[in-house]
């Protein structure tokens, strides 16, 4: 792999605009790749049409379940044309039959309908990496590249979908409106042809969308490669290199600058003197001759009373039929259609002929599919209800009921011990005895610890071992929003000890004696009744 040779700019790329890259790279050898696809993959649907003539879906079901093998060829070829290699088609096919000695039943087995597939055959076919290597490889790729792949997947297979119901739409709109083709019984038919055709034609479709959706996988697992290894700053430092090995060659080269700046100024004196000369020697502009707007006018009307504007002339060809509404005539199968639903479940009356070798399906089709309508139709429905039901008991009036679930609760916040029995049983008594003893940093700790458990284990508050002193009072706020356990006073009282002890903790500040009964004070107000017990 020479990096120098790149036919790409080297640089780090979101993962949708390297999608598209690899559009660009598709458009490029667009033919040739379609044909690297199509040659194995005719070959082998015309070997199964010769096996099994009588089972044509068999035979482009098998074509496409070969599809991640069939891609292997296009991924071989565009690989060594990205960094300016060219391959021979022997070449190529040698190659291509080596590459699917290797990894083959896994790729047909349980990675088959794998949604990165093309992200991740680039790791098989061109790394060789395979068990435990080829995991670890494809664990780091993955990494925020994983999604792309994935809807570049869907976006494909919704891209073959709809080129076959186009070509079949546009066939039809070819046909002339006076040929009556009786469809149904021509597709009912015990004769092959017409599935034939509509297979070759889906191998066809896989064919035309396949280079695309290799090179958009392929340069998708460029993309993550340029961003992993740096390919980019590697190709910067070896211009640079070859740049300096370039400065250091023998002094003959400056005086060849010389020379050719010196040739490049008589070149450019010898134009600008050819220049001047054709100027002056060219010609001067005719004047037309002036008309009169009478005499300009009589001209007018001489030639318009000509033969050339009274020409008539009849062409045919292919156009657009404005059809008059009184006119148009639906067709017969649509007006079929129409009465077999309206009619659809209803016993009344006796069945035809033709209608009765159908009378036992058909019905218990149109139940099914109605069975299965109102089944997604519920689920939907609910769904939708469960999804927003918070915002529809917010529009209705209610208050959003709080989550009644068993959170693990901290021990321990930002360094303060919160278990209960670590506790004594008289906080503000023990505050106050050891802010007199001048243990002033573990007296307001003290406070600020019981105040935290008791919000954890009596308010719940869902307090995380990551969250910091603002953080928690911040979310004893939005608590008391929702939650009406939380008086005012205890919301003002936990924002001012917090404030308080953050002065302490950081800034060294202690609060004044007064402010510390204040705070103990409050603390009894608020967490304790007046008996004693706690505050629910």
């Amino acid at each position: 792999m020479n990096l120098d040779q790149l036919a790409v700019r080297a640089r780090l790329r979101s993962n949708w605009e390297s999608v598209d890259l690899g559009i660009l790279l598709a458009r490029r050898h667009w033919l040739q790749m379609t044909l690297l696809w199509l040659i194995p993959a005719a070959l082998l649907f015309a070997l199964l049409a010769v096996l099994f003539p009588h089972s044509p879906n068999m035979a482009i079901l098998v074509v496409w379940w070969l599809k991640p093998l069939l891609e292997r060829l296009p991924l071989l070829v565009v690989s060594r044309q990205l960094f300016g290699e060219q391959l021979s088609l022997r070449e190529a096919f040698a190659m291509f039959a080596r590459a699917n000695r290797r990894d083959w039943f896994a790729w047909l087995s349980w990675r088959r309908l794998s949604f990165t597939r093309a992200f991740d055959m680039p790791v098989t076919v061109l790394e060789d990496a395979t068990g435990k290597v080829r995991n670890t490889r494809l664990a780091l790729l993955h990494r925020n590249t994983a999604g792309t792949a994935s809807w570049l997947h869907i976006v494909g297979v919704h891209v073959e979908m709809i080129l076959g119901f186009g070509v079949v739409a546009l066939a039809l709109l070819m046909l002339p409106e006076q040929l009556d083709i009786n469809w149904w019984s021509l597709l009912s038919a015990d004769e092959n042809v017409i599935q034939w055709l509509g297979n070759g034609l889906s191998l066809l479709i896989m064919a035309c969308v396949a280079p695309f959706y290799v090179c958009a996988g392929f340069m998708l697992y460029i993309g993550r490669r340029v961003e992993l290894e740096a390919w980019d700053i590697e190709i910067h430092f070896r211009k640079l290199r070859a740049r300096k090995e370039a400065s250091q060659r023998s002094p003959a080269k400056s005086r060849s600058t010389t020379i050719r700046r010196s040739s490049v100024s008589s070149a450019l004196l010898c134009a600008t003197t050819l220049a001047l000369c054709t100027l002056l020697t060219s010609p001067q502009p005719a004047v037309a001759d002036t008309v009169t707007p009478t005499q300009a006018q009589e001209l007018i009307d001489e030639t318009l009373a000509g033969d050339d504007f009274h020409l008539r002339e009849e062409q045919g060809g292919w156009r657009m039929r404005k059809h008059e509404s009184s006119e148009y005539r639906y067709p017969e199968w649509f007006i079929a259609f129409i009465e077999w639903l309206e009619n659809l479940g209803s016993d009344d009356g006796e069945p035809t002929d033709e209608e009765s070798t159908s009378s036992e399906f058909w019905p218990l089709l149109a139940g099914i599919i109605e069975l299965l309508l109102w089944i997604a139709a519920i689920a939907i429905t609910l769904w939708l209800l469960w999804h927003y039901r918070h915002q529809l008991r917010g529009l209705l009036g209610f208050r959003p009921r709080r989550k009644v679930v068993e959170v693990q609760r901290p021990a321990t916040l930002f360094g303060l011990d919160l278990r209960r029995e670590s506790l004594p049983d008289d906080i503000t008594a023990e505050v106050l005895r050891l802010w007199r003893a001048g243990a002033q940093r573990e007296a307001l700790g003290l406070l600020y610890r019981a105040s935290l458990s008791d919000l954890i284990s009596h308010y719940d508050c869902p307090f995380q071992d990551h969250h910091t002193e603002a953080e928690c009072a911040q979310l004893v706020r939005e608590e008391s929003q929702q939650d009406p356990r939380f008086p005012p006073e205890l919301v003002q009282f936990f924002g001012l000890l917090t404030a308080s002890w953050q002065r302490l903790a950081y800034a060294h500040k202690a609060p004044a004696t007064a402010q510390l009964e204040t705070l103990c004070t409050q603390w009894q107000r608020v967490f304790r009744n007046d008996s004693g017990e706690v505050r629910q």
